[in-house]
């Protein structure tokens, strides 16, 4: 190791003068702190500690490589000049995400940091913009042990070396793309660029695109590896039939390490000019989303249109922790004007609710407020102002004792046409279950008592006869669930799997009480499948426990690859029998006969040749119809090509036809396509098509989507997207539609060297 300010100097011949210069001749070489300089000839002057290098010149430290004709630098100071320069950095470079349109995050700007509060606050899978699926906050990764790769590189007419870690270049170039290939750059007058902050300062700056200039500006600064910098972002456009052409200019503000905001401004053509803003923090204890969006006057409706949306998780210790999660829109039309996301525009109901709750060993509370703003004025769901739940369970060796406490105070909106306009719902489940397990199998008996309680003080005069203002249930609940296991081992043409047999009996009894004069706050029939086969109570929430003597019984089946212990292939098939007559029902439901249920099958397979195949089928034995469908299967050979293919068939209600792909055409080229079509409607209520074009340095992505919406007639949206290597995004972007419409899919740009295709030069 050198000591502080010492050299080591090397080359085919040396020469020594006066003992203050010295001469290295021929493959010549300096070190000195963590830079290695190279050069025909090497010159250094002890004294003044200032060398010269000519002839093939360069120097190369932790994050840089420069190279010249020659080059003079004061080690002590790294001060110096370079004319002619070529440099090449070798830090990742990070790709910044603007603020979108409602329904997109800020994603590629982040907290380098970690936290389970981001759980229901932050996805945690949330893409950044260039689509990568690693999640956007996480520790940064300081493994230097790795080669150093070239990810960016240019050249300038002089290059200054003004002190450590910072350089300035005078008509400069920048660029993402591999050497002998200049497809883009950024041309600048003066470029600063500080290795210490990783950021770098282009002023009269041109982004030039196949020596075209594209984009102008006096100044930008940017980031060239995985920092965040405050500073105007790229500008993104699109266009819909909605709002007409849009442009959307964002400003990023890294306020501090763990909290940052985005503030945009959105000229739509039709409708006027649009502000967003979105804060994200984080802390120890605590994190959360606030975003806002704010029209002061549409001029298609002449009238001033909001969107606003707050979520935020907090963790108080000792088992507690509280939160919110509250969105509101101005009008019912709001998303169906202003988004083009599905998932958007298909909502009816917008979640407002605060919460809090406690996790103990053996009890957990939790108290909730929760309303709805509600766009489609037909489905208006109860308010509950406020719910309480306590429930507790203990171990003991002899078995498990547990109980389920809730109160609730249900109220309508004023709005709705409930004939319940407001009660109180009080209910307790206590209920001791032995279980008893083997390696070859279990059995567990159980038994419980479920006391419900109402009391009901608002009700529609037309509708008071049906329902006692008071009124409660108390209904004992018994059930035996048993299994066996049974495995083989097998050969399945040259592979080795284990086989394994796993029968299933499920009893449950619940003598028959009049439910019928009880109201339906929250209740539902839970759909037949393997799993809701096996529970007690075929319906969701707490006002209809149905009367049960009933059977349960399945048979599942599983192959596990005996060398790697993958899951290749498992099905199951299951069906209920009834001892009795179902005797509780919903208002308007058509009460079950016959002595069985449909026949329920599930199976799923992961294949060796990269097919992916899920399937589940609901049969009715009584009238042998298929009641529920589908069947979904994918196909991955490896990233870039993926093909979804998927049926879904629910009998006098929903027959839909889903396929989406990412394929690659060749040359770069990349196809792009979803279509979800409605047999049953004759229509398509979700369409996607495009192309991605990978030129190894940028990527460009052109999208045109119909989106169906629940409010409103369909939306079209066309989306065009020039990537620049990581520097810039310039149009609207659409990878996070693309990254929901074909799951599986992968960016061009972030595909393994091996899997990319050769590109026109």
């Amino acid at each position: 190791m050198l000591a502080n300010g010492g050299v080591i100097i090397e080359g085919d011949r040396l020469e020594v003068q006066l003992d203050r210069t010295m001469t290295s001749l021929g493959n010549a070489s300096l070190k000195t702190g963590s830079n290695v300089i190279l050069g025909d000839r090497i010159e250094f002057d002890s004294q003044n500690h200032a060398t010269h290098s000519a002839g093939h010149a360069s120097m190369e430290g932790p994050d840089s490589l420069v190279k010249g004709p020659s080059f003079h630098l004061n080690i002590d100071d790294n001060t110096g000049e370079m004319p002619n320069a070529s440099f090449f950095m070798y830090k990742p470079l990070i790709k910044i995400s603007p603020l979108g349109a409602l329904g997109d995050k800020l994603y590629g700007q982040n907290p380098g940091l970690n936290n389970d509060l981001l759980s229901g606050v932050v996805d945690r899978n949330m893409m950044p913009v260039n689509g990568e699926t690693k999640p956007v906050l996480g520790l940064e990764n300081t493994d230097n042990t790795e080669a150093k790769k070239v990810s960016s590189r240019g050249d300038a007419e002089m290059l200054f070396f003004e002190g450590d870690s910072k350089k300035r270049l005078l008509k400069s170039r920048y660029t993402t793309c591999e050497v002998g290939s200049d497809d883009w750059y950024i041309k600048s007058g003066q470029l600063k660029i500080n290795d210490e902050t990783k950021t770098a300062v282009a002023t009269n700056a041109t982004v030039e695109f196949k020596g075209v200039p594209i984009l102008y500006t006096p100044w930008i600064n940017f980031p060239y590896a995985n920092q965040r910098k405050s500073g105007l972002l790229a500008p993104t456009w699109g266009t819909t039939t909605k709002s007409g052409f849009e442009v959307l200019t964002p400003f990023y503000w890294n306020i501090s390490p763990n909290m940052d905001a985005t503030i945009a401004s959105r000229y739509l053509s039709k409708r006027g000019l649009q502000g967003q803003g979105e804060l994200r923090y984080l802390e120890e204890n605590y994190a959360g989303i606030l975003a806002a969006e704010y029209l002061p006057s549409d001029d298609i409706t002449n009238n001033q249109r909001y969107f606003a949306k707050i979520k935020h998780q907090h963790n108080f210790g000792d088992g507690w922790t509280a939160g919110i999660d509250a969105q509101k829109v101005s009008d019912d039309q709001y998303f169906s004007d202003l988004s083009t996301h599905i998932i958007t525009t298909s909502k009816v109901n917008l979640l407002q609710q605060a919460n809090i709750n406690y996790a103990g060993d053996v009890w957990q509370f939790g108290a909730l407020a929760q309303k709805y703003q509600t766009l489609d004025k037909i489905s208006y769901p109860y308010q509950r102002m406020p719910q309480m739940t306590l429930n507790g369970s203990k171990d003991w060796d002899w078995g498990t004792s547990r109980i389920q406490n809730q109160l609730t105070r249900f109220e309508s909106d004023p709005s709705s046409s409930r004939a319940v306009k407001a009660g109180t719902r009080f209910s307790t489940y206590p209920s001791i279950s032995i279980p008893m397990v083997r390696p070859y199998g279990y059995i567990t008996p159980k038994i419980g008592i479920n006391y419900t309680s109402y009391s009901l003080d608002s009700i529609d005069p037309l509708s008071a006869s049906a329902y006692d203002k008071t009124a409660d249930r108390t209904l004992p609940i018994v059930s035996l669930d048993s299994g066996l296991f049974f495995e083989r081992d097998t050969r399945i043409v040259s592979r080795n799997y284990t086989q394994t047999l796993e029968p299933r009996l499920f009893y449950v009894y619940i003598p028959y009480q009049d439910q019928s004069r009880l109201p339906v706050f929250d209740t539902g029939i839970a759909d037949l499948n393997m799993g809701t086969m096996f529970i007690e109570n075929q319906y969701t929430g707490g006002d209809r426990i149905n009367n049960a003597n009933q059977m349960s019984m399945s048979l599942s089946s599983r192959l596990i690859d005996a060398n790697t212990g993958e899951q290749r292939f498992a099905t199951s098939i299951g069906q209920r029998f009834y001892f009795e007559d179902q005797k509780v029902g919903l208002p308007n439901e058509v009460l079950r006969f016959g002595a069985s249920s449909d026949i329920v099958a599930a199976a799923t397979a992961r294949l060796v040749n990269k097919w992916n195949i899920d399937a589940a089928w609901q049969y009715n034995n009584n009238t042998g119809e298929t009641v529920k469908g589908n069947i979904g299967t994918r196909y991955n050979p490896e990233p870039g090509k993926v093909l979804n293919l998927s049926y879904r068939f629910t009998q006098n209600n929903l027959e839909q036809i889903n396929a989406s792909t990412q394929w690659p055409l060749g040359r770069g080229y990349y196809g792009l396509a979803r279509a979800n079509y409605s047999i049953r409607e004759g229509s398509m209520i979700e369409g996607l098509a495009g192309i991605e074009y990978d030129a190894g340095c940028w990527q460009s992505r052109f999208v045109v989507q119909r989106v169906q919406t629940a409010t409103a007639d369909a939306n079209f949206a066309m989306f065009f997207q020039l990537e620049l290597g990581g520097i810039a995004s310039i149009g609207s972007n659409p990878l996070q539609l693309i990254n929901r419409n074909i799951p599986g899919y992968k960016s061009s740009g972030l595909l393994p060297d091996n899997y990319r295709q050769l590109y026109n030069e």
